[in-house]
């Protein structure tokens, strides 16, 4: 038939769909993941097993571009790369930090640098990693009232907790933001203002990875365990995925082996711990299908 309007035309267009739509698409190409490659390079990291691609389901990840035996490195993230609660006592915001009462939280600390070095722009020697994280996150602490009314009833009442939370994390840290004005020729308040301390907090709390540091007694009794891990953090959750994930101390990396294989062109995912939905779009903003973790919340009444 004329037109590849035939049969076998039809096949060949459906097995080239499919194959398309399970397969990622390379993004290394895109000028901030080049940006952010030359940074990471600069930082004495290059990795050779992984590149940014965009998958169905899970979107932006990271694709393997050889297969990945069973117990092989991943990924192994130098120390100079990570974005901890050193990187900020080093900063700038180091003596403001030291000398604040009473003593600000680790998770306030990483927000307030996040914000400022996203206002720096260019200037930013952060502004590669800066440039790749979302601009806007969809857990329930940001989505309107009228959404988050729809959720389900167990979950409803846990994505208000966090919001007062989150409200009372900007509230009462507004002294704080005020006495960095020295820093600043614009006022505080429109850098550091809600949206900005937002997507902050969601930063932080979505991508950050665990690892923990000794207390130190400029900041508050909270655990500091929250460490940013540019590149690494583009790895999506998978229920199914097994993985070795820690900070090593002899290399001075943190890194992330595979407990099984993976094939080439293939996404590699990594599991964010045994959450139920709930759980994961509280905390993450999506939810997993065919999720072995899967619960129903029964209330009291019932």
């Amino acid at each position: 038939m004329k037109n590849g309007g035939g049969r076998t035309s039809r096949i060949r267009r459906r097995k080239l769909f499919t194959s398309s739509e399970s397969r990622g698409v390379n993004e290394s190409y895109k000028p901030e993941f080049i940006e952010l490659k030359k940074w990471l390079k600069d930082r004495k990291f290059e990795d050779t097993n992984l590149i940014p691609a965009r998958f169905p389901g899970t979107g932006r990840g990271l694709m393997s571009k050889r297969s990945l035996r069973e117990g092989q490195m991943i990924i192994s993230l130098p120390e100079s790369c990570l974005l901890t609660t050193d990187t900020v006592l080093r900063s700038y915001l180091g003596a403001y930090i030291a000398k604040w009462q009473p003593p600000p939280s680790p998770v306030l600390a990483l927000c307030t640098f996040l914000v400022s070095e996203k206002h720096a722009g260019d200037r930013s020697p952060w502004k590669p990693y800066l440039e790749v994280l979302p601009k806007a996150y969809t857990c329930p602490v940001c989505l309107e009232p009228e959404v988050v009314n729809l959720l389900p009833k167990p979950l409803k009442a846990k994505a208000r907790e966090q919001r007062t939370h989150v409200q009372e994390f900007v509230s009462s840290s507004r002294d704080f933001f005020s006495s960095l004005q020295p820093l600043f020729s614009e006022p505080v308040e429109s850098i550091f203002s809600r949206g900005a301390l937002l997507w902050a907090w969601c930063t932080v709390n979505t991508r950050a990875v665990y690892m923990r540091r000794a207390p130190r007694r400029c900041f508050s009794a909270e655990p500091d365990t929250c460490v940013l891990a540019p590149f690494l953090d583009l790895l999506n959750h998978s229920p199914d995925a097994q993985v070795t994930a820690a900070f090593n101390e002899e290399t001075r990396c943190y890194e992330i082996r595979t407990a099984v294989s993976c094939g080439k062109h293939k996404e590699v995912l990594i599991c964010y711990g045994p959450h139920d939905n709930h759980r994961l779009l509280l905390e993450y903003g999506f939810v997993s299908t065919r999720n072995p973790h899967a619960c129903v919340y029964v209330s009291k009444e019932i």
